[in-house]
């Protein structure tokens, strides 16, 4: 009987609406979306992980430009040492 209430009051954390044909999980926990607003907020969810990725290989990349300036030095100053 308990069952039946909850599944009664039931409703999406986002739009509200107590008809789906699934629950989906969301920020608030499992089974607290409706089908539609859990698709939408897996969709944005995934464009904010690429952004992050992309501002990550972005770092790496000029990480790999400094340790190349770092390697250029350190040959320059080897090749002086040994000319001097």
């Amino acid at each position: 009987m308990k069952m039946m209430e909850w599944e009664r009051k039931k409703c999406c954390a986002d739009c509200k609406t107590s008809k789906t044909p699934l629950w989906r999980g969301g920020p608030a926990g499992p089974k607290t979306l409706c089908n539609a607003c859990g698709i939408r907020y897996r969709k944005r969810r995934a464009c904010t992980k690429k952004r992050e990725d992309v501002h990550v290989v972005k770092k790496q990349r000029k990480m790999l430009g400094e340790e190349e300036q770092a390697a250029v030095c350190l040959m320059a100053l080897s090749c002086a040492s040994v000319f001097a």
